[in-house]
């Protein structure tokens, strides 16, 4: 074997490793990135049991799974109606609902709230005991509405008149009535949960039925500007 061909084999080997060690390291770098965005979304839990904080993170897990599919209503109906894209400036995504929430809220907490299921301050969501025994959708449903608080102060709630007759679907002992728990913009806390129910109901998530009801009871939050 000649030296000039030990020397090209030289170089060769030296090129894999060089070329396979760049692999490694991209691998690892994404890896790295994966485990960071997985444990980002709670990054600041800790005033949670493990318990409450597996529930939270199986919450955001189950709309992960949400995406535009095929539409399961007359497309006409869906154009009349879907405001989804107008507000969160994205096409139906649960991924990219979870994104938006995680760019909102700081941490999360648990602790009494009265009469809310949970409420937003300061860049912290307070989460009430009766937030984890609801169902997934309501717990996302929730944390969205909540979220909307940290866009500014005109997101903020006003209140239902002292006539208001409509109960509050998570929690029926929760009267709305005379409380800072409606709102006047369309695309406030309201607005933006019945746009994703819309969207659920659209693409197959939920039932026509379920759809229906759950829309019309957040949109009914919703008053006439006076």
């Amino acid at each position: 074997m000649s030296l000039l061909t030990i020397r090209y084999d030289q170089d060769f080997i030296m090129e894999e490793f060089k070329r396979n060690f760049k692999i490694t390291i991209s691998i690892l770098v994404l890896q790295l990135i994966s485990t960071l965005s997985a444990n980002s979304l709670l990054a600041e839990d800790n005033r949670l049991s493990p318990k409450e904080s597996k529930i939270l993170k199986e919450t955001f897990k189950y709309a992960e799974d949400f995406e535009a599919r095929k539409l399961r209503i007359d497309k006409k109906a869906y154009l009349r109606h879907s405001n989804f894209e107008s507000i969160f400036k994205f096409g139906f995504s649960g991924r990219k609902l979870v994104n938006w929430i995680q760019t909102r809220i700081k941490s999360y907490s648990s602790g009494a709230t009265g009469d809310f299921i949970a409420y937003f301050q300061n860049g912290e969501v307070i989460l009430g005991k009766q937030f984890f025994s609801l169902n997934k959708l309501d717990r996302f449903l929730t944390i969205l509405h909540e979220a909307r608080h940290a866009d500014g102060k005109e997101f903020t709630h006003v209140n239902c008149p002292d006539d208001f007759l409509f109960l509050n679907p998570r929690d029926i002992r929760i009267s709305p009535a005379n409380k800072k728990a409606c709102d006047f913009r369309t695309d406030g806390s309201y607005g933006i949960t019945a746009s994703v129910l819309f969207e659920m109901g659209a693409y197959g998530y939920l039932s026509s039925q379920e759809t229906a009801y759950r829309y019309n009871s957040e949109i009914s939050r919703i008053l006439p500007e006076e």
